[in-house]
């Protein structure tokens, strides 16, 4: 894989990361309306939960997808945690950082 590659794959899957997170009220929201104008009732504390499980489930796989990617410089899972600044990105075995891409 290209460096430029990788790093756009750990752009892209952190991106995907803060918007799943950040879309789970309005995700909650729409199903909680769904269910409401289908049956005329509030939906049941337990399904919201049922949804909100599913939904921390998709959010935990594309963080683990983040973390699992291999740097192209030593082979290793490069990313630690889905929690950093593009800037500061850096593998956590070699130290190949995102601000080396152009050399």
């Amino acid at each position: 894989m290209k460096r430029d590659d990788f790093w756009n794959q750990v752009r892209r899957w952190r991106r995907n990361f803060f918007l799943w997170w950040a879309a789970w009220p309005f995700a909650g929201l729409a199903v909680a309306i769904a269910y409401r104008s289908i049956t005329g009732t509030e939906p049941p504390f337990g399904l919201m939960v049922i949804v909100m499980v599913c939904w921390a489930a998709g959010w935990f796989a594309i963080s683990r997808r983040l973390t699992q990617l291999k740097c192209p410089a030593c082979g290793e899972p490069a990313i630690r945690t889905p929690y950093f600044f593009m800037r500061h990105a850096r593998c956590q075995h070699c130290g190949f950082a995102y601000a080396d891409r152009t050399a």
